[in-house]
């Protein structure tokens, strides 16, 4: 037991510190934005960069998971984020290649999610993977806020690219680190392995499975909106609320913080209360977020404003614990690595095309027009898992 709990612990702390880097373009994006002098909509596509080399690279990525050795995957795809960072921070100008290098990141942290998610799953029988699965995740909303918390702070001392390049090196030796002490027990990275299924014949049994297909058209929807509020909010706060950005930042780190509760508590809330029912958890999350937002635009006490912007972040950073429960349960344990990979790759669609569209509503009108906006696609959201469950629970009657 005490070994299995090393193992996890590094896995976790492997996810967390590419967190730390990976989603530091929340808190970086309006240091991006005045550096490069960037519109609304050019920060939109910032996130959009990141996850269009998640989009590459994740489903490939689940797909060697489930036949090499994960342990060695780890530390390629943390090289990979480290390098892309690195490099974001050595450019002094040109919008184009600032994404590139974002992209390239990108192609790293996407692939982590398959594939520790294949290493959880290495390690634990899959009916007691949803606590593990629940940290996990839970680590990468940890890793934002420490960056929220901590390289604001650096930052603002000693500039954004010195901080992102001191990051970036961090998570490169860490990254050497972690395989070294991983390496011993590469026998148990690899005894899930399916060698003999090819990529297409794995894409036809994941197409296949309409729990991960609605699974994954919701988090497409639900990933776009948290991508969006993550990457805005503190834009907003320093906009609209007038707030210092080191005040926002802590706004920002609350609602990561949150969220990482909501990772791991949303499963056991489904677990416990809606009798492991995830689409329910989903439904709840999904009509919660346009009244939270509403409760954001008209509060400005501060105190109330963290306490909307933590459930926010609880609901809408949560859900990612569920969705991947969700992804793994929904397909043979052989395939997890690649059901992992085909959740998250299409999903990502969301967040090439909310974030930017809603900076191009902010340019036109304001945040009450582009507020109005997430709100209608979390309503979306709502309707078409309601009639999932209607057309489910209408179903079982029948039979």
């Amino acid at each position: 037991m005490k070994r299995l709990r090393s193992l996890v612990l590094l896995i976790v702390m492997a996810q967390l510190l590419t967190a730390f880097i990976g989603r530091s373009l929340n808190p970086f994006a309006a240091y991006i934005g005045e550096s490069f002098a960037l519109t609304n909509f050019q920060i939109g596509f910032l996130p959009t960069a990141l996850f269009v080399g998640q989009f590459i690279a994740t489903l490939p990525m689940g797909f060697m998971a489930d036949y090499t050795a994960t342990h060695r995957l780890l530390l390629l795809l943390m090289s990979i984020v480290g390098s892309g960072f690195l490099l974001l921070a050595t450019i002094d100008g040109g919008y184009f290649l600032a994404l590139l290098f974002i992209m390239l990141a990108g192609l790293g942290y996407g692939g982590m999610h398959p594939v520790t998610n294949k290493m959880l799953v290495q390690l634990y029988p899959i009916q007691k993977i949803a606590l593990p699965m629940g940290v996990k995740q839970m680590s990468i909303t940890l890793g934002s806020a420490m960056a929220s918390i901590v390289l604001i702070a650096i930052a603002e001392r000693i500039g954004w690219k010195p901080t992102i390049a001191m990051a970036s090196l961090l998570l490169l030796g860490m990254g050497v680190i972690i395989y070294l002490l991983l390496k011993p027990h590469e026998e148990t990275f690899r005894s899930h392995s399916a060698t003999e299924v090819s990529l297409i014949s794995q894409l036809k049994k994941l197409m296949s499975s309409t729990p991960l297909f609605f699974a994954t058209l919701i988090a497409l929807m639900l990933m776009g909106l948290q991508v969006t509020f993550n990457t805005y909010l503190l834009l907003y706060l320093i906009e609209v609320k007038v707030w210092a950005i080191y005040l926002a930042g802590w706004a920002l780190a609350c609602s990561e913080i949150f969220g990482a509760l909501g990772r791991v508590l949303w499963g056991s809330v489904s677990d416990k209360f809606l009798n492991s029912n995830r689409w329910l958890a989903l439904l709840i999350i999904a009509l919660w977020l346009p009244l939270a937002l509403y409760g954001l635009h008209i509060v400005q006490d501060q105190l109330l404003v963290f306490l909307v912007i933590a459930t926010i972040g609880f609901s809408l950073s949560g859900f990612n614990g569920v969705w991947m429960n969700l992804a793994v349960e929904s397909v043979p344990k052989t395939l997890s690595g690649s059901a992992s990979g085909y959740s998250v790759t299409f999903a990502s669609v969301g967040v090439f095309i909310i974030p930017p569209f809603f900076g191009f509503i902010l340019d036109k009108t304001s945040y009450v027009h582009a507020g109005a906006f997430l709100a209608c696609v979390s309503s979306l959201c709502a309707l078409i898992i309601g009639a999932m469950l209607f057309s489910k629970k209408k179903n079982s009657v029948i039979d």
